[in-house]
């Protein structure tokens, strides 16, 4: 799995990649994925059985369409190198009105068979078009906006075309990502790539820049997600250094849209910076 997902947000660094490597270790946002494919190995329908027998998104009234639209990754404590048995504990934690629907908020939680704590992760759904509701719960979400200078550090990060075909191996099988007929249903002129691999790429981006590409250095990363990326694009990734944060967001070299704001990444503070 974790191989899989590394190649699938493009990391080339060894340690990543060959599981023989002395500093071999999963990615720090390798465990988006536990909620999409479980244990297991196998190709799998949409939604997943791991997605189905979590909670579902509220009953709300006139929903057109559910987006993904925020993700809070913070690593506790690292997943062990050698594997181990994992839970995850996932509950709604808010209901919350965001311009024409709602945000619907999901906490999960990573621990192990003795019940240490690895990864806390939150997922923020846009419910497109959600009425008739009040306001419930809690809120993960925070508004970052990028210092008003000039960014301190720019990475640019080609996607291949064949990036979905690769990452949707990691257990997100959404037709959305690779079948062109479902994403003109969906009103895309042509498959887009998922928002969690852009995650990924921009995640990678701001580690390399200012971790040294070392897990032990990464605390958490929380993005918005904007705008649709394309196989093809390349990702244009703006970072500002506020002492151990980084503030960053993602653009489409090719449209200047913004595709990730709203977006840091925490280092530990014992991270040499």
């Amino acid at each position: 799995h974790q191989l899989l997902y590394a190649v699938g947000i493009g990391c080339e660094d060894l340690r990543y990649v060959y599981e023989y490597d002395s500093d071999f270790a999963a990615f720090p946002t390798y465990p988006v994925l536990f909620g999409f494919k479980g244990t297991d190995q196998d190709v799998i329908s949409f939604p997943s059985p791991a997605m189905q027998e979590g909670p579902s998104n509220p009953p709300l009234e006139g929903i057109k369409a559910g987006l993904d639209g925020e993700r809070y990754i913070e690593m506790i404590k690292p997943l062990p190198a050698d594997g181990a048995e994992l839970t995850l504990k996932t509950r709604l934690i808010g209901v919350h009105k965001r311009g024409s629907g709602a945000s619907v908020e999901m906490e999960q939680l990573v621990s192990g068979a003795d019940g240490t704590l690895y990864y806390r992760l939150v997922s923020g759904a846009f419910l497109v078009g959600a009425k008739n509701f009040t306001d419930s719960g809690e809120t993960n979400s925070k508004k970052i906006d990028p210092p008003n200078r000039a960014p301190d550090t720019v990475v640019e990060m080609p996607i291949p075309s064949n990036q979905t075909h690769v990452y949707r191996l990691s257990g997100d099988y959404n037709p959305l990502h690779i079948d062109p007929n479902m994403a003109q249903m969906m009103g895309f002129k042509e498959p887009i790539l998922h928002g969690l691999c852009s995650l990924g790429f921009s995640t990678r981006a701001v580690l390399q820049a200012y971790g040294e590409n070392d897990p032990s250095k990464f605390k958490s990363v929380r993005v918005r997600f904007a705008s649709p990326v394309l196989p093809g694009n390349t990702l244009q990734v703006e970072m500002w250094k506020e002492g151990s944060i980084i503030i960053f967001q993602t653009k489409v070299k090719e449209t200047g849209k913004v595709a990730i704001n709203n977006a840091c990444l925490e280092l530990n503070a014992g991270a040499k910076m």
